[in-house]
């Protein structure tokens, strides 16, 4: 049966904002400022009172902005970096390619994100910082992995890729951290039309790096003090996502609308993945844990609803990282159970009773 209600929808998620976009796109045009001008620069601005930090710095995807991230704290060769195996694989290419160590750490079973007791006993001597990412948008208790890094002097870097929005006790993810990454992917619940990512910080010395690292490192003379990279966040993005953070909070509430419809009726069915007490998620993935996951898969698929499978290998058990037999039993257990279900801001109420009943009538039928 053909797919009629995706796990996507992009063409639905941007509907109405055409006019608003080729306004944005006639105005860059007109200014003839492609790179580095006042749209990046308006962008940057939104999003730090969006955030309520102080530096916010565009670059080229959140890919680019984890490797700026690792490299503007100076970690390289010799330096480990824990992290989960239960991410997206840029999480973990970005430390490689930063010339640092990724040391893996198993997860929360039901939060799916990485585990603190897990971490502190991967961390050893060569241990620079820990790579905690906000799985779907949730969080654990992230006040406790910045205690642990105090405790033992090292960087808390906050993967926030999918998690813009989503708050510990008030306080917005992305802002505990030592820095920060952000994802603007197409599908993502702030996104470009394009490729596009931020880092931020409170720290001005790490911020001027940033600044540094992305523009093949030219200071303000337009020398070159260090080797950098080309990441940058062009204007006609900057000017899309300015539009489109304008309705991020309206979009996020949307999502935790359907979460909680979601909740209600899969509380007794399914093992549910959420955030610790504290987090207020923005659901970029609304994701259920049941070991028949491939037989609902396919049966939500026969009948036209679209699933994800994030994430079906976890990190270590990918190809390249063939031979180290590292044992996660919990992310291995997640990877072989998980199921994300449609929760973009477009799906309207009778789509997604349409999903709900057929999940409830597939347990009915499979106890």
């Amino acid at each position: 049966m053909p797919i009629s209600i995706p796990l996507y929808d992009l063409r639905k998620e941007n509907q109405g904002l055409a006019d608003e976009f080729c306004q944005n796109l006639s105005r860059v045009m007109d200014s003839g400022r492609f790179l580095l001008g006042p749209e990046l620069a308006g962008f940057e601005s939104e999003l730090e009172k969006y955030l309520g930090i102080d530096y916010v710095l565009g670059v080229n995807s959140g890919t680019d902005a984890l490797i700026l991230s690792l490299k503007a704290l100076g970690l390289g060769p010799n330096d480990e970096v824990i992290t989960t195996p239960f991410t997206f694989f840029a999480t973990v290419e970005a430390i490689v390619q930063a010339g640092a160590k990724p040391i893996l750490a198993d997860i929360e079973p039901d939060t799916l994100c990485l585990s603190l007791s897990a971490c502190e006993t991967a961390i050893t001597e060569h241990t620079k910082a820990i790579l905690l990412v906000h799985v779907f948008g949730n969080c654990t208790d992230i006040e406790r992995f910045v205690k642990l890094c105090q405790k033992h002097n090292l960087f808390l870097i906050e993967d926030t890729c999918q998690a813009i929005g989503s708050t510990w006790k008030g306080k917005k993810l992305g802002t505990f951290g030592h820095i920060s990454t952000f994802s603007f992917y197409p599908t993502k619940n702030l996104a470009a039309l394009g490729d596009a990512g931020a880092i931020a910080t409170t720290d001005p010395d790490i911020a001027d790096r940033i600044k540094l690292l992305r523009n093949h490192g030219i200071n303000p003379q337009g020398r070159h003090t260090l080797w950098g990279y080309k990441s940058l966040l062009d204007e006609i993005q900057a000017a899309f996502l300015k539009t489109k953070l304008k309705r991020l909070d309206i979009e996020n509430a949307r999502r935790r609308k359907l979460a909680g419809r979601y909740d209600n009726a899969f509380e007794n069915i399914v093992q549910i993945v959420q955030g610790q007490k504290g987090c207020k998620s923005t659901y970029h993935q609304y994701a259920i844990l049941t070991p028949k996951r491939n037989e609902l898969c396919s049966f939500l698929a026969e009948n036209g609803v679209e699933t994800g499978r994030y994430y079906e290998n976890p990190i270590h058990r990918e190809p390249v990282f063939a031979g180290t037999n590292l044992r996660l039993p919990v992310a291995e257990k997640a990877s072989q159970a998980i199921l994300t279900l449609p929760i973009r801001p477009s799906l309207t109420d009778s789509e997604q009773e349409r999903v709900i009943s057929l999940i409830r009538g597939f347990f009915e039928h499979h106890d």
